[in-house]
């Protein structure tokens, strides 16, 4: 359970964790089985790096204000407590934690849009969540092929 103090403390972690996301996006893709999956990934990476820069413009404009509902908690996936002591994850292990990452972050945007300061910001949260949404429906498409495919 995370606990969010502020919604500068929400977007501050919301960026941290889509830079996790990019980079662990750009692993998936060095990792995939075709050049369309290696596409794909390579796109949600950026994506993720896009959604860094307007959380940080969203941050950037409310650093002072206050925002009612905070604090409060919401149950997300951390993968790093989630792997601790394992080695790298194998192929079907990393697109479970990216689906798992992906709920995550819908699930946070979709919070922090209900808590946005303005009509706007609410807005972009979420059309981020609905891309987050995009994301784990093409990771588990994937994943499901993948399935087939090693089974």
């Amino acid at each position: 359970m995370k606990t969010f103090r502020s919604f500068d403390d929400a977007l501050h972690y919301a960026i941290n964790s889509a830079k996790e996301c990019a980079e662990f996006y750009s692993r998936l893709s060095n990792q995939a089985r075709n050049n369309k999956i290696k596409r794909l990934f390579s796109q949600y990476a950026r994506e993720e790096y896009a959604q860094m820069v307007s959380l940080s413009r969203i941050r950037y404009s409310f650093a002072e204000t206050e925002s009612p509902g905070f604090p409060f908690s919401l149950e997300l996936y951390d993968c790093h407590a989630a792997n601790a002591g394992k080695e790298d994850p194998n192929y079907s292990e990393a697109l479970v934690i990216a689906m798992r990452k992906a709920r995550s972050s819908f699930r946070l945007f979709l919070e922090l849009s209900s808590k946005s300061p303005d009509e706007e910001s609410s807005n972009i949260l979420r059309t981020l969540a609905h891309k987050e949404a995009k994301h784990r429906q093409g990771v588990e498409v994937e994943y499901n092929e993948s399935l087939l495919i090693y089974c």
